[in-house]
């Protein structure tokens, strides 16, 4: 187990020893990390123009277009996963909110279901990749993360570019939903547990191969944000 990871990753220089930890170990140590952000799903999220684009005669009026704007109603989901899949998506209980109480007790319940059935990565020892949200970084959420053994690997802030489920996870997924009217949030969690079990492993496993990539590109950029 590596010691000190938090401690020996000065901000600026962060992503120059994550590639390096990468160029050293491969792939041992990209099965270690597991990543975690928060989205809204909505009940329902209008389709792009392009997608409601309709085909017409030459002569023919255009279709009467309607205000096209997502639903009042939504499900806050917080997305743990890793290269091999998703590990626990909790969503939010009506009316609460994202504070470091809720992510310490979520991040408990991750840790079980490490324990259950992935005991080989507890043994290894857990790399914890998350953004720097208020939640995420307070002291108690600190405080659970070393209790628990896992060690949070550094993220410099503003930088969806370097979060896998902003660059791979969360916008297939929107777009999966996108066009579809649910009544319920049970209904719109539903959609989004099936969508995560029918996507296949390999989608997964790409989001870690394309961090590597971003972490080189944004070296060879002097830490500028990384598109692609």
């Amino acid at each position: 187990m590596h010691a000190g990871y938090q401690d020996s990753f000065p901000l600026l220089t962060g992503t120059e020893e994550l590639k390096e930890c990468f160029d050293r170990e491969g792939q041992d140590f990209l099965y270690r990390i597991i990543t975690c952000d928060e989205t809204s799903v909505h009940h329902f999220t209008p389709e792009s123009k392009q997608a409601s684009k309709q085909w017409k005669l030459e002569d023919s009026p255009p279709p009467t277009k309607f205000r096209a704007i997502a639903s009042a109603g939504k499900a806050m989901a917080s997305v743990f996963w890793d290269k091999c899949g998703i590990i626990r998506v909790d969503f939010l209980p009506c009316g609460a909110t994202i504070n470091s109480e809720y992510y310490c007790r979520v991040l408990s319940d991750v840790h079980k279901c490490l324990r259950k059935n992935r005991p080989d990565l507890i043994t290894k020892g857990v790399l914890f990749l998350q953004d720097n949200a208020r939640a995420h970084t307070a002291h108690r959420t600190t405080c659970t993360l070393q209790q628990l053994g896992w060690e949070v690997l550094p993220h410099p802030p503003f930088s969806p570019d370097l979060t896998p489920s902003d660059f791979h996870l969360f916008g297939p997924l929107k777009e999966f939903l996108r066009g579809q009217h649910f009544s319920t949030d049970d209904e719109v969690k539903q959609a989004v547990l099936g969508w995560f079990s029918r996507t296949d492993k390999s989608f997964y496993a790409e989001a870690f191969q394309a961090l590597v990539k971003r972490w080189g590109k944004c070296i060879n950029a002097a830490g500028e944000y990384v598109e692609k």
